[in-house]
């Protein structure tokens, strides 16, 4: 992290959601966790920290950010397959803008 927001930008997570080699994407205990029925684990992060993540079948989430700071960090992404890249719902989600033609 190299911001850390006034209030929010909690890290949220429940591992072992779903299997997504096999296809099994457990919509029942997504749903559970969804609704509240199902804790999830908080992890705070401060400027300067570093968190690995395989978040391929955890669902995960950050808190909503409150304040004048903004929550800054910095996200390092791979394929194990050459050629691919981030579909585009994806760079939505960790840029906020489509990429460029």
């Amino acid at each position: 992290m190299i911001q850390r927001p006034e209030k929010g930008g909690e890290f949220e997570y429940v591992k072992d959601v779903r299997d997504a080699d096999s296809g099994d994407m457990n919509f029942e205990m997504a749903g559970k966790i969804l609704d509240g029925e199902m804790p999830t684990k908080t992890l705070s992060m401060n400027a300067g920290d570093l968190v690995l993540f395989r978040g391929r079948n955890s669902m995960h989430q950050v808190t909503p950010v409150e304040g004048g700071i903004a929550r800054i960090l910095v996200v390092l992404a791979y394929n194990s397959e050459p050629g691919l890249s981030l579909s585009e719902s994806a760079r939505m989600t960790f840029f906020g803008r489509h990429s460029r033609p």
